[in-house]
């Protein structure tokens, strides 16, 4: 049996994936195998269809649902238990702040899965969602990313344009948050750089927050209403920029009922304020 714990969290998916793909395969040699104990169907590459893998995860995600899609291949079937429905964390808000969901533009029929939600949301987030920031009255921004190749992506970016930014991820000395943090606060940062990962680690709240833009949703819906609610200003603003396939996020971000009418909706901005 194959057993996953909390599996596919922030960024460790296709760790996962690479191990399960490579479990069951026939040894390149014999070892001096006792060939008259070993069953058949297992030299016949059957063993997948015995093997009983259990997947446990509290944030479902499209690379969990392939994984259990393609991989999970045992003859006695399937069986997937999941919520009904969820409430939403945006409850959880108490920010006055303007929450934008932006829509990225629809899928070309000829880009695929992949470049579509790494180089267009690239490409959108910096040709249509950053030069509304760029004014130089706008400053202390946070910018959430949740997977740590975008983060990556956007910081090297930003270095070759030479923007006044700084950076809070999981790999950040100590002494360099606290650093960060003041200055951020002292207004002296433009754009701070931080990942889903130094949330779930750190959970530091920081102040003078004056625009929270997340690149993605959130893979914890927590980490939504955790940076939304350091915006304690009306004149605050919150974008978030997602896509069909970010669904399952989007979810336990606004509540299946609201999510299902942002998703189906013709218009690709939606507004929410709290009064």
């Amino acid at each position: 049996a194959v057993v996953s714990t909390q599996s596919g969290h922030y960024g460790r998916g296709e760790h996962l994936l690479h191990v399960i793909q490579h479990t069951n395969l026939k040894p390149m040699s014999d070892h001096d195998t006792d060939f008259s104990r070993v069953k058949m169907w297992l030299l016949d590459g059957l063993a997948p269809s015995y093997r009983q893998t259990l997947i446990f995860t509290s944030y479902l995600s499209p690379e969990i649902t392939a994984l259990f899609g393609k991989e999970c291949k045992s003859n006695r079937g399937r069986v997937k238990i999941q919520p009904h429905s969820f409430p939403g964390v945006i409850s959880n808000v108490l920010s006055p702040a303007r929450q934008m969901f932006v829509r990225m533009r629809e899928k070309d029929g000829d880009v695929d899965y992949i470049k579509y939600v790494t180089d267009v949301r690239f490409e959108n987030f910096i040709y249509n969602i950053l030069p509304a920031y760029q004014n130089q009255d706008i400053s202390n921004i946070v910018i959430v990313i949740s997977s740590y190749f975008d983060f990556v992506r956007v910081r090297n970016h930003f270095k070759k344009e030479s923007t006044n930014f700084a950076v809070l991820s999981e790999y950040t000395k100590n002494r360099d948050i606290t650093n960060t943090r003041r200055n951020f606060a002292e207004g002296s940062i433009k754009y701070l750089l931080t990942t889903e990962r130094f949330f779930f680690f750190k959970r530091y709240k920081l102040k003078n927050v004056r625009h929270v833009v997340f690149y993605e949703p959130p893979l914890n819906s927590e980490c939504y209403s955790h940076y939304v609610n350091m915006a304690t200003e009306s004149e605050c603003t919150v974008q978030l920029i997602y896509n069909k396939f970010d669904a399952m996020r989007l979810e336990r971000i606004l509540g299946t009922k609201q999510c299902s009418s942002v998703l189906n909706s013709e218009q690709s901005t939606h507004m929410i304020i709290l009064e």
